[in-house]
C-alpha cells in the first residue's frame, strides 16, 4: 500500500540481519522494530495496522497459500510445504463444499502440529519472517503490535480491513500520502472462495479458533461467531 502511493522519501524500507535471523520492516512486528531502532524511536514514531477478524484472516490464509501452491506445486513440496496445505485433495475446481471440507481438515492438522506453546506455533497463523526470533511471536494478530514484554499494544492507530474505505481516510490524516490511493488498494491475489461466515458452523475448528486466538476476539472486539 505504501510502496504503490507514497514516494522513496515518505516511505523507507530496509533489510537487516541479526546473528540469527533476516528480517525485513514488511514484515517486522513492534517488537522487532523496536529491537532494531530501540523503544525511543518507535514512541516517537506514526504506528498504524490493519487487523481482521480472525476466522476470515484464516480463510483467507488458507486460499492465498493453497493458490500459490496450485500455481506451481514445487513451492509446497516436502518440507517446503511447512504450513501444511492439503494440495492433493483439493484443485481450483473443487465444490465449495469440498474447499469447505478442506479447509476445516487443514485447521485440525495443523493444530495437532503447531499447538499453543509450541515452538513453531506462530506458523498456524502466518510465516515468522525473522520475528519467530524474538518471544513474544505467536499466531495471532495482537503478537504484530505488542512490545518486547508481549502485553502492552504498542501501535498507535489499529484500523480494521472491514471498513478499509473510512479507514483509509482516516490514515491519510496521518499519512497523506496515501490519499491518492482512494479505494484503488491492491490486493493479494486469492481465489473465489466462500464467504468466511460459512466455514463458522464446525464447532471443531471453532474450538480451535477460541482457543488460539482468544487475545484478537478480545483486544479488536470481534464476536466470536
Amino acid at each position: 500500500m505504501l510502496r504503490e502511493h507514497c514516494t522513496a522519501q515518505e516511505y523507507f524500507r530496509e533489510k537487516w540481519e541479526t546473528d540469527t535471523h533476516h528480517h525485513r520492516s514488511f514484515h517486522s512486528t513492534a517488537h522487532s522494530y523496536i529491537a532494531r531502532h530501540g523503544r525511543g524511536v518507535w514512541d516517537e514514531a506514526y504506528s498504524f495496522s490493519f487487523v481482521r477478524h480472525p476466522l476470515a484472516r484464516q480463510v483467507s490464509n488458507f486460499f492465498f497459500l493453497l493458490n500459490n501452491c496450485l500455481e506451481n506445486k514445487k513451492r509446497c513440496e516436502g518440507d517446503k510445504n511447512d504450513r501444511m496445505i492439503p494440495i492433493k485433495n483439493i484443485s481450483s475446481s473443487s465444490s465449495d463444499k469440498e474447499k469447505i471440507d478442506a479447509f476445516h481438515e487443514w485447521m485440525w492438522n495443523l493444530y495437532q502440529a503447531h499447538p499453543p506453546g509450541s515452538p513453531q506455533h506462530y506458523l498456524f497463523g502466518s510465516k515468522g519472517h525473522g520475528n519467530e526470533e524474538y518471544h513474544t511471536m505467536n499466531a495471532t494478530q495482537t503478537s504484530w503490535l505488542v512490545d518486547e514484554t508481549g502485553q502492552e499494544i504498542v501501535v498507535k492507530n489499529i484500523f480494521k480491513l472491514e471498513n478499509m474505505n473510512e479507514e483509509i481516510a482516516r490514515l491519510s490524516q496521518e499519512i497523506p500520502c496515501l490519499a491518492k490511493a482512494g479505494a484503488a488498494i491492491e490486493k493479494n491475489k486469492t481465489p473465489k472462495y466462500p464467504h468466511y461466515s460459512r466455514f463458522a458452523d464446525n464447532e471443531r475448528t471453532n474450538r480451535i479458533m477460541r482457543e488460539v486466538y482468544a487475545l484478537d476476539y478480545l483486544n479488536f472486539g470481534y464476536d466470536l461467531t
